[in-house]
């Protein structure tokens, strides 16, 4: 399957960037959570997933497209972030990892649909069915892109077009966020991560993570990482919810 993506180079000498926000639920995370759902079994309740940001936005998008509710399972600056950006589910709260766990795993065991995004591989081969396209877009457009990088937050977009990208001769990094620089929908790999069950596990000694300058926000941080590169017009920058600026009118 061919998707259309938003691509475009905001600076001449500067990186290309994946401008995700253009897509119906604003990130990227619209097209792997649509393929995944697409083998859902049918008679799901709803949907419900730990998240605060990309995730349980596109879940929501695509849960009212199929008149299914669904509940996010964060915290309170989560919950603020997806009200902030349209969430129209309900949110429900925990103080620990642990805890937010035992309350999907509640909702699945009454019949809702749980991804389980933190653990299950077969979400990379969700990111796989569109980043194969995407890599046909960049070669044709913008050949001397040789280097991808993304925010690390699951695993699954990084695995995913790590496993594309590679074959074709690209480099492809994560980023982390600064130590004691939280960005909405990533995390560090020492300090959050399920272990061996945890989606990211089995490619965390292969697969490079960098860690982000302090930025304000997910797409600074990236377009930073990208610009301090020797050669800044050869990455592209997956940017999951940006989108691209609208062009300034000359007088």
């Amino acid at each position: 399957m061919r998707h259309s993506f938003s691509l475009s180079r905001p600076r001449a000498d500067g990186p290309v960037v994946l401008w995700g926000g253009a897509l119906p639920s604003g990130s990227l995370k619209y097209l792997t959570f649509a393929r995944y759902l697409a083998a859902m079994p049918p008679g799901s309740r709803g949907l419900v997933e730990l998240s605060g940001a990309s995730s349980a936005l596109a879940l929501d998008v695509l849960g009212r497209e199929r008149g299914l509710p669904t509940v996010a399972l964060t915290d309170r600056a989560g919950e603020a972030y997806l009200r902030a950006h349209g969430f129209q589910g309900e949110v429900r709260h925990a103080d620990s990892l642990a805890k937010l766990w035992e309350q999907a795993q509640a909702y699945e065991r009454e019949g809702w649909c749980w991804p389980r995004q933190l653990s299950n591989t077969a979400l990379v081969a969700c990111v796989e069915s569109w980043a194969s396209s995407l890599r046909a877009h960049v070669r044709e457009r913008f050949p001397l892109v040789r280097r991808v990088v993304c925010g690390f937050g699951t695993g699954a977009t990084l695995v995913g077009l790590t496993r594309v990208f590679s074959t074709g001769g690209f480099a492809v990094t994560g980023l982390q966020p600064a130590p004691g620089q939280p960005l909405p929908g990533w995390r560090t790999w020492e300090g959050q991560n399920l272990g061996p069950e945890d989606l990211f596990f089995a490619h965390h000694q292969r697969i490079p993570l960098d860690t982000a300058a302090p930025a304000s926000d997910c797409f600074t941080a990236l377009l930073d990482w990208a610009r301090r590169q020797d050669h800044p017009e050869q990455v592209l920058v997956i940017a999951h919810n940006a989108r691209e600026p609208a062009p300034v009118a000359r007088a």
